[in-house]
Formats: structure tokens, sequence, C-alpha cells
């Protein structure tokens, strides 16, 4: 897990989580907030997941961010 602040300054946690059909996401939920993001990893396990995450800068972190997509509290994700 990691914290970081993205370009305006807000606060936000990033954790790896292991989804259905093998998939990994990484989830990002605002600190000072109420927004929740998803974004697929590549890696193919909780630990791979982890080692990509802590071996990620803040600005490429920022970058995913960008990149993340809302997360569909409707969808059967398990």
């Amino acid at each position: 897990m990691r914290e970081f602040h993205d370009a305006q300054g807000r606060h936000w946690q990033a954790a790896p989580l292991y989804a259905s059909y093998g998939q990994m996401l990484l989830i990002f939920s605002r600190l000072d907030g109420g927004d929740i993001l998803q974004k697929q990893m590549a890696a193919d396990t909780l630990p791979q997941a982890e080692d990509e995450l802590a071996q990620l800068a803040d600005d490429a972190l920022r970058e995913w961010l960008k990149d993340a997509q809302p997360w569909d509290f409707a969808a059967k994700k398990f």
C-alpha cells in the first residue's frame, strides 16, 4: 500500500487487489474525499503487484491515477 498526493494536492492511497479471473487491480482511494478508482495491473500474483507498486515512482503513480476508472459498485467483482 502506498500513500501519495496528486497534482492538485489531494491525498490518495493505492493498494493492489486480487480480482476475479486472476486479474490484479490497483485500487486508488482518496483519503480526503470519497473517490475510489481502479486500474488493471500486469502482475499475475499479489506479491508481484506489491513489488510493482513499491517500485513505481510517485510521478508514475500519478500517471496511473489519471488512467484509472471509477470503481463500479454495482458490478460483481468476485
